[in-house]
């Protein structure tokens, strides 16, 4: 039987990549070494599927997603030419880029439900079917002919059927994932390039994204090059592997991936287990000095029930950890507490003793002036060409809120605690300098914003998947922080897994009955 034909969608011969600057500049290269080889291979209706492990696996994917140039120009070919054609040809994720999406304010993703009715929402513009299809009034997608057997077998395959009519923005962080993902597959790339496809899913969402990503490419004959954590087990789908570190692409076997992921299980446990048994906050009520208190609490949109008869006591200095799975409510949670959420003012929780409410004497600024916040929503409103040490300073500034990045901190003179978390920071955040936000590794922008975060000691430090994807180097350094120098700090921190939760006190456990959270 003669032999499939195949097709080599990139190659790459001995070549060395940099990012384009400024004329006259010297080239920084990437990696020390030229990449002597590698290609995507594919034979007719079989596409590849590629896992890409390692310290700069993040750069190695920009570069199969021709984001930086070549050295030589032609040691890098696709079998696609044109800058148009690559465009259709080749998408990227890396769950950083905002493309297609509002940046507005967070309390946009509650105030929807609030302006909006039920027949508007189905006809919005902006509903999460359109936004996958690019029918909406966003540039960054501009569709042609509809593709409605696609799409309804993309929203099926990820389980958004039952969300296509809402505003995109009203997705939770888990949801959100998942309409990328369709975004990105519904013009049928030739490759699809993604970073960390499971970061911050729990476990059933990891299952469901890994089962739909091999599912969807190769029904559509879509490539797959997936960056992967060290510690991640490779998806059972996944054919090839490239290790990439400083030096290039580095030469891999199975001993070295039996490393890699030992080592993050044995990095695992080395982190203090708890117990992750769900706590019945309503006997908790008896802890005294309460900083914040939800007393059966009760949020209703339209008639149905967000929260119902909910109480939870926080105790002043208190280290919780919120557990639920993805879309089960503990952003609505955090977000009735940071007053971003438009029902936090209607009577269903109390700070001091101080039931929040308009005519309490308590306001949006002040209250966000007491809490420090790392979390996805606020991660996305970053601006990329923000410098990293004025992201960081920004969360000095006070009566502007938390995700207010237009204004600069300019006092000369900084707080004595702040000035101990720079230094005690330093060497982490030193090569930053002269770099833009977006420019740096996930790892460094997560590691900025729980600086951010905490640079203002606040009472409160509220950290949403703040360590996902952060190097595990970092995260324990973070840990370590918060447990020696934020003893008499209120955290509440939401992760999936377990080793990236701060050592904490209690746990609380969302749960879903037919959409409510009891």
């Amino acid at each position: 039987m003669p032999q499939r034909a195949r097709e080599c969608l990139l190659k790459i011969r001995d070549a060395l990549f940099y990012k384009p600057g400024a004329r006259g500049k010297p080239k920084s290269y990437l990696f020390s070494s030229p990449i002597r080889k590698f290609d995507i291979l594919v034979q007719k209706n079989k596409p590849a599927f590629w896992g890409i492990l390692g310290s700069r696996r993040a750069d190695f994917l920009k570069v199969v997603a021709s984001e930086f140039c070549s050295e030589p120009p032609l040691s890098r070919s696709y079998t696609f030419t044109s800058e148009d054609s690559k465009h259709r040809n080749i998408q990227f994720i890396d769950f950083r880029d905002t493309s297609g999406l509002d940046r507005c304010h967070m309390a946009a993703r509650y105030e929807a439900y609030s302006f909006k009715g039920q027949l508007e929402m189905a006809d919005d513009v902006n509903s999460v079917r359109n936004f996958i299809t690019g029918r909406n009034n966003y540039n960054h997608n501009k569709a042609s002919t509809p593709q409605d057997d696609i799409s309804d077998m993309l929203l099926a395959t990820l389980n958004l059927t039952h969300l296509q009519h809402k505003w995109i923005n009203t997705l939770s962080n888990g949801q959100m994932r998942r309409a990328r993902i369709a975004k990105a597959m519904y013009d049928r790339p030739r490759i699809l390039v993604i970073n960390d496809p499971f970061l911050g899913l729990d476990l059933k969402a990891t299952c469901l994204v890994s089962d739909a990503l091999q599912k969807i490419a190769l029904k559509l004959n879509i490539s797959i090059v997936a960056g992967l954590r060290n510690s991640s087990e490779l998806p059972s789908w996944v054919t090839n592997v490239a290790f990439v570190d400083q030096s290039g692409i580095a030469p891999v076997d199975e001993k070295k991936i039996s490393d890699e992921r030992e080592s993050g299980v044995a990095f695992a446990s080395r982190m203090p287990s708890f117990s992750l048994s769900p706590l019945d906050v309503s006997n908790n009520l008896n802890l005294t000095a309460a900083l914040i208190q939800f007393d059966k609490a009760s949020v209703i949109y339209k008639g149905e029930a967000i929260l119902k008869n909910f109480s939870w006591k926080i105790e002043r200095g208190s280290k919780w950890r919120i557990m639920g799975e993805n879309g089960s409510g503990k952003t609505t949670l955090i977000s009735l507490i940071t007053a971003d959420h438009p029902q936090s003012w209607k009577s269903v929780l109390s700070i001091d003793g101080v039931v929040r409410r308009p005519g309490s004497g308590a306001n949006y600024f002040d209250i966000n002036n007491k809490i420090g916040i790392s979390s996805p929503e606020l991660h996305a409103n970053v601006p990329f060409r923000m410098v990293p040490r004025n992201v960081v300073l920004n969360g000095l500034i006070r009566d502007v809120g938390n995700s207010n990045f237009s204004i600069q901190f300019k006092d000369a003179h900084l707080p004595p605690f702040s000035q101990y978390i720079l230094q005690q920071f330093e060497l982490e955040i030193s090569h930053c300098d002269g770099i833009s936000f977006g420019d740096l590794s996930i790892s460094s922008q997560k590691l900025l914003l729980f600086i951010r975060a905490i640079l203002k000691n606040p009472e409160i430090l509220v950290l949403d998947e703040a360590f996902s994807g952060m190097d595990e180097n970092l995260v324990v350094k973070c840990h370590n922080f918060i447990a020696k120098h934020m003893v008499t700090t209120t955290m509440l921190a939401i992760g999936h897994l377990d080793w990236e939760v701060p050592a904490h006190d209690f746990v609380l456990k969302a749960r879903r009955r037919n959409k409510t959270i009891v």
